[in-house]
């Protein structure tokens, strides 16, 4: 997590910089970046065309104090042409915005995920990147499963959301008691649990682990490849559906598709190399009815139709913001809703 402009954002620098070089991907910048400990050295976007042949901009991975004066994490300096911007400044020069004030919006609705001013949910989990990644005991996951178990307003609120006790069993969905937070586990290809992501029962608020980049995962996809689902395990032949949230995602297979939640509106690298590893080609996309979801959708068309993969993109004919809300709304006849499956 990193702090900008006193606002706390569930990101580290490196995914930060890798998710604008994926908003940018066709033209070609950013394209080496290298992890120096301290800095990200990375092509700089600004001179020459973004073509330089050495890295000379220099991206601070942590907050840092030079002679009583503090540099945040995100602070950019090349040291050919000179450009120095704190993260905000960077992010809308890169992106063409009109001031960093946008920048600044950019970054907290992509990786704020804080309501009414509280911290996200402290799991003691590491960033789940290999080779130093740590795992959730099992121990712990069948605790917070069996605290769900025993939860009858969090029982509820994912019956209301159209989930049924084979997909909480399925998925050993759990429960915070203390604060009052549902519980989804997300799982490596080895099955192991890197982390949680959290979901309020009150209203439609979301929370992370600390420290956690939920960019390196995506939420479903071992269950996918290893037959978690009374269907079976998904064949080379069966159609992928991608959703935004993991709620999302459970509601389709609720209704027998196979899915996956990328967490977010935007696909990040790492993920696309977690589909590129699978045998699936077909998928079938449903992000949120809103911008941010048709440009993410836009966007994993571009990264991944070079690569072999067919996509879907469905219509929504209605105002219903995502899945879940159409499933709920709808229930057995949502699918009458989308045009173009």
């Amino acid at each position: 997590m990193i702090t900008v402009w006193s606002t706390p954002l569930i990101a580290s620098v490196e995914q930060v910089v890798s998710d604008l070089k994926l908003e940018r991907f066709e033209e070609g910048l950013l394209r080496e970046i290298n992890n120096t400990g301290s800095d990200l050295m990375c092509t700089c976007p600004f001179h020459k065309g973004g073509r330089e042949n050495k890295p000379s901009c220099g991206v601070l991975l942590r907050e840092k104090l030079v002679k009583e004066r503090k540099y945040e994490a995100g602070t950019v300096h090349c040291y050919t042409c000179g450009y120095t911007a704190d993260l905000p400044q960077f992010v809308a020069d890169f992106l063409g915005l009109t001031s960093p004030v946008q920048g600044f919006k950019w970054l907290v609705a992509r990786y704020n995920y804080n309501s009414s001013s509280r911290e996200p949910i402290e799991l003691n989990l590491y960033r789940g990147q290999a080779p130093q990644a740590s795992y959730m005991d099992e121990a712990e996951v069948e605790r917070f499963y069996q605290e769900l178990l025993k939860s009858k307003a969090a029982c509820e609120y994912l019956h209301k959301r159209a989930l049924s006790d084979w997909l909480i069993d399925a998925f050993k969905l759990g429960f915070d008691p203390e604060d009052g937070v549902v519980l989804f586990p997300v799982r490596d290809m080895s099955g192991k649990v890197v982390f949680y992501k959290g979901r309020s029962l009150k209203g439609k608020h979301f929370y992370n682990a600390k420290d956690i980049d939920k960019t390196s995962q995506i939420f479903g996809l071992y269950e996918l490849c290893n037959g978690r689902f009374p269907y079976g395990a998904a064949t080379p032949e069966d159609e992928i559906w991608i959703a935004e949230s993991e709620i999302d995602a459970l509601s389709l297979m609720e209704y027998g598709k196979y899915a996956v939640a990328i967490m977010g509106s935007h696909i990040s690298e790492a993920q696309c190399k977690e589909l590129e590893s699978t045998p699936f080609r077909r998928f079938v996309l449903v992000l949120d009815n809103d911008e941010a979801g048709r440009k993410g959708a836009a966007q994993i068309k571009r990264l991944l139709i070079p690569k072999g993969f067919r996509f879907t993109n469905l219509r929504w004919d209605t105002d219903l913001k995502d899945i879940n809300d159409l499933v709920t709304h709808y229930r057995g006849s949502w699918m009458d809703y989308l045009t173009g499956y």
